[in-house]
């Protein structure tokens, strides 16, 4: 499979992604809805690797990969199902798609990656504005339980980013079955604790739409859509595998309105926008920004140059 059709695929995945979540979390409660989700991913994780007569556990120590790989699963999503209950599929979508700012911005500071320039410090602005005039909407059409949704979902994209950072710092050639196996079965254990004490009843009975939503998402949004992204993550960098969060909201917002009918009010909707602007002058190539980055930069090359020769 080509990284571009794996890159597409991913798109579409992502971008349903939101809407069958507030399904599947209609019948049952959150965390019993991303819990029998990730339960049915690993079990069949694990069959196929079965199948192929493969181990999980291909060297020693590789469980700590896992375990990182399991930290952009099982807070982030038990958040994004919990802000599912009072926010919207098109808003997650929204907030979400800033995730290539965290990670740009850890990208730096772990791995040595600059990935900040003027253009993209000023698309950062135009975002964080955008998700301030969101916040405030929030505030006034679902109250503090609308805040907490949004404070919810900043949590989530720390978690995911933190985890795709991480592993590409650790590398390593695993590959993307064992990957995808691992991050889902060690997500499996903290997810059930959070069902039981949340929830503890078993998912039955469940309506058509949200038990084919559950099947929808564990089958095609984790095990799928996870296999895609370690697809993607071993070929090319962290950043430019959370782009796909840039184009995935647009999808998730007309989806919402046209199959939902979520309402958007005008804050709201300038707000995203903004937001959608910010995440696209973000990955933009302009020639005008570029000679300002050359130009600033060789500024800084010349005075640490200068403050050498005085040390000298």
């Amino acid at each position: 499979m080509t990284n571009i059709v794996a890159y597409i695929t991913l798109i579409v995945i992502w971008s349903t992604t939101p809407l069958t979540i507030k399904w599947s979390a209609a019948d049952v409660s959150f965390a019993g809805a991303i819990f029998w989700r990730i339960l049915l991913s690993a079990v069949l994780a694990f069959l196929i690797l079965k199948l192929r007569k493969e181990k999980l556990f291909i060297y020693p120590g590789v469980w700590r990969f896992y375990a990182i790989a399991a930290m952009g699963i099982a807070p982030n999503f038990l958040l994004v199902y919990w802000s599912s209950l009072w926010i919207s599929s098109g808003l997650i979508a929204v907030i979400f798609s800033t995730t290539p700012f965290l990670i740009g911005l850890l990208s730096y500071c772990w791995l040595g990656k600059n990935v900040f320039t003027v253009q993209r410090l000023a698309a950062l602005c135009v975002a964080m504005i955008g998700l301030m005039i969101i916040f405030a909407d929030q505030l006034l059409v679902v109250g503090e339980k609308g805040a907490y949704g949004i404070a919810a979902m900043v949590l989530s994209i720390i978690s995911f980013a933190v985890s795709s950072t991480w592993l590409q710092k650790m590398g390593g050639n695993i590959p993307v079955l064992q990957t995808t196996t691992g991050g889902l079965s060690f997500s499996v254990p903290p997810l059930a604790i959070a069902w039981w004490v949340f929830d503890g009843e078993l998912p039955f009975p469940v309506s058509l739409v949200g038990g084919l939503s559950i099947l929808y998402l564990g089958i095609v949004g984790s095990l799928i859509g996870f296999m895609l992204y370690y697809f993607l993550l071993h070929r090319i960098t962290a950043y430019v595998v959370s782009t796909v969060g840039m184009i995935s909201p647009v999808f998730a917002l007309i989806l919402g309105v046209v199959i939902e009918g979520e309402a958007f009010s005008s804050r709201l909707l300038i707000g995203a926008t903004m937001v959608l602007c910010g995440v696209a002058l973000y990955h933009i190539r302009s020639e005008r920004f570029s000679l300002v980055n050359k130009s600033l930069f060789s500024k800084w090359l010349i005075n640490k140059s200068q403050v050498n020769n005085a040390d000298e």
